[in-house]
């Protein structure tokens, strides 16, 4: 029996959904696409009806995971002044590890060693979030008069990435933990050093 388009498109996007939680915890080596197909409930052999490459639900993975984090914090900051919702949002992404189902794990962190050597179209895939994440904080830098808001934007990016991405290699909870806290702080500078 054929499914219908509604129910293809569908098992796509649950086949997305479980990849974009799966290859960040695994990484891109340690993470196949039979484990994906396994976690989201179905056999390997449906995968190449669906994608043509693991390289193509890679990135799709990560475009989802992209926007999935968005709007988690979107929702987290909804009516909430500039400067309490650029808190909110580094702090959501400073404790995504936290989060016990694997979702909004964003790719930048929790890929970051494997992204320079994976496929361009993951790459551009990074790049993108990238730039969208630079853009977000820099709307938010402008709502508060940052100097040189692009500049700080980046820097805010880089050092919450970064910190996501070493938190993992702290050798116990105490030293994740810091390497966080210092990352929050950080931030913090930033924004105070560049409001006019």
């Amino acid at each position: 029996m054929r499914k219908s388009k509604a129910e293809t498109a569908e098992t796509r996007k649950r086949i997305v959904a479980v990849a974009s939680s799966v290859f960040p915890r695994r990484g891109l080596s340690g993470a196949g696409v039979g484990d994906v197909m396994e976690a989201a409930g179905m056999t390997l052999g449906g995968f190449y009806r669906h994608f043509e490459s693991k390289e193509q639900l890679i990135a799709e993975a990560s475009e989802a995971a992209f926007r999935e984090f968005v709007a988690a914090s979107d929702a987290a900051v909804a009516g909430k002044p500039p400067r309490e919702a650029l808190e909110i949002i580094v702090r959501i992404y400073l404790h995504q590890l936290e989060v016990c189902d694997g979702h909004g794990l964003c790719p930048l962190a929790n890929l970051a060693s494997e992204l320079r050597h994976a496929d361009p179209q993951i790459r551009a895939v990074a790049d993108a979030g990238y730039a969208r994440m630079v853009r977000r904080f820099g709307s938010y830098l402008a709502q508060l008069a940052v100097r040189d808001c692009r500049r700080v934007a980046e820097a805010i990016v880089t050092t919450i990435v970064g910190a996501v991405a070493l938190s993992q290699l702290g050798s116990d909870q105490a030293a994740r933990e810091a390497i966080l806290a210092n990352a929050e702080d950080t931030v913090r500078l930033l924004v105070d050093s560049g409001i006019a």
